[in-house]
């Protein structure tokens, strides 16, 4: 039989309620008073009765005490408690939104990647958006996809949920794609965190930060593999580690990349900055700041500005700042650790011929390129996309439009009889906005003295010519 997915609520240490205004803590006393009255304050379901007949208690046994005694016992005779929440699968429930998780299972609808679905209830009369404020998988801080799939098959996949005030035939989920796993080197999810931001309408001021909630996945043989701490240690203290754990030169714009691994094992939800850095002893800008809530571990591939001219790398310098980030006002500064320095064998990088000569090879037998049309205005482009060109890898992308709003774009390989791969696709909706749509596979061949022929796999033709330059 399978059991339902379990969600555990974290604790104040690991996690509250937040607004990006701060509530003081009178306002939070004369709601609870509010409420203990009979007042309709918007209280969450998980609330219970039992304060307002403990406050019923008599101080006393004066007159004036008793009479007030006997009034609050009519009036909660009158007045039934709020019901208490017992479905373990609510991550949030308050002032007519509901999010309740409906399990684990594969995108289907996407590429086939695990998913955690959401059912979302929206009595408020307006329009929500939600974005997530933190999602950790098996231990580790991730960047996890909002996955909204439409009734007519169209996904929107991004940083948030846009849920209609009304009508709403939606089906949402947290997106973990598979090359998250394989990154982590892991194969299930065996629990998920995850802390969402709720906005009710244009009410961005009064924004929501829900509890880090845990939600495990019945399914899951429960193992999670050894977390790896090797490197060169550039910070422990107080809980809180980062190790520099190798680098890798990129041919592209952004030259050298560093790995680098934290470990937040304080109660606190902390960000790492890094305020200096240097390669070969030339000042770089750093782009990898790393958000990580408490007890969890993140890995992040640091960027450099303009440091495609650093060859070889073989020298590696930081600093650190690490702030407490509550989620309100802004950080905390905790600590500033001093210039970490890791040194690595010079890595050889190629020259422009090396990569030219590679372009080339790659480019195979495949000459068409450029912009096509058919007689029904529908597009095609071809590009090849070199490292001799500053690109990071040599490969053809095949892109176009049917119509004028369906778009679709995507790697393509060569073969004997041509291109082939598999495209992203998307509708321009009325609104400006676009939603996401199934993949499709393609593949192109040659198609008369200078044209190209496109099968879809749906087994849909198309034939293109040379579009006329503008």
């Amino acid at each position: 039989m399978r059991r339902d997915s379990c969600i555990e609520v974290y604790t104040d240490k690991k996690g509250t309620i937040s607004m990006k205004k701060k509530i003081t803590l009178a306002i939070a006393l004369c709601a609870a008073l509010c409420s203990f009255a009979g007042c309709n304050s918007g209280t969450p379901a998980a609330t219970t009765g039992s304060s307002a007949a403990e406050s019923a208690a008599p101080a006393s046994e004066t007159p004036a005490a008793t009479e007030t005694n006997e009034t609050a016992a009519a009036s909660a005779e009158q007045t039934p408690a709020p019901a208490e929440n017992t479905d373990p699968d609510v991550i949030y429930e308050a002032d007519g939104v509901k999010i309740k998780s409906t399990g684990f299972r594969n995108c289907t609808e996407y590429d086939d990647g695990p998913m955690l679905g959401l059912e979302i209830t929206n009595n408020t009369g307006k329009a929500l958006t939600i974005y997530s404020r933190g999602t950790s998988l098996n231990g580790w801080m991730v960047n996890a996809d909002m996955i909204t799939i439409k009734e007519d098959g169209y996904l929107n996949v991004g940083g948030n949920f846009e849920v209609p005030a009304e009508n709403d035939t939606n089906t949402y989920g947290i997106y973990i794609g598979n090359f998250i796993l394989d990154d982590l080197g892991m194969s299930e999810i065996v629990d998920l965190n995850l802390s969402l931001e709720v906005i009710v309408g244009e009410d961005w001021e009064n924004a929501v930060t829900t509890d880090m909630v845990t939600i495990t996945n019945p399914d899951a043989s429960g193992e999670i593999p050894s977390f790896d701490e090797s490197g060169d240690v550039a910070y422990d203290k107080d809980g809180i580690k980062i190790v520099l754990r190798g680098a890798n030169y990129d041919t592209s714009y952004w030259g050298p990349t560093v790995y680098l691994y934290a470990h937040n094992g304080t109660d606190k939800n902390i960000t790492i900055r890094i305020p200096k850095s240097s390669l070969n002893g030339e000042e770089h800008t750093a782009y990898g700041d790393m958000d990580i809530a408490p007890g969890m571990r993140m890995k992040e591939e640091v960027m450099f500005e303009n440091a495609a001219s650093v060859a070889p790398l073989g020298k590696v310098t930081m600093s650190f700042e690490i702030y407490e980030n509550s989620g309100t006002g802004e950080p905390k500064l905790l600590d500033t650790s001093g210039e970490f320095t890791a040194e690595y064998e010079p890595i050889e990088i190629k020259t422009e011929a090396q990569t030219a000569e590679e372009a080339e090879a790659a480019r195979g037998w495949w000459k068409r390129e450029g912009t096509f049309k058919d007689a029904d205005n529908n597009t095609l482009t071809l590009t090849f996309m070199s490292t001799a060109e500053n690109w990071s890898t040599n490969s053809w992308y095949a892109n176009g439009s049917f119509g004028a709003n369906y778009y679709w774009g995507g790697n393509v390989q060569i073969g004997d009889d041509g291109l082939s791969g598999t495209a992203d696709t998307s509708l321009l909706n009325d609104d400006g906005t676009f939603s996401e749509g199934n993949p499709i596979d393609v593949k192109i061949a040659e198609d008369g003295a200078d044209g190209v022929k496109l099968t879809l796999g749906t087994g849909e033709e198309y034939h293109f010519t040379p579009a006329a330059e503008e």
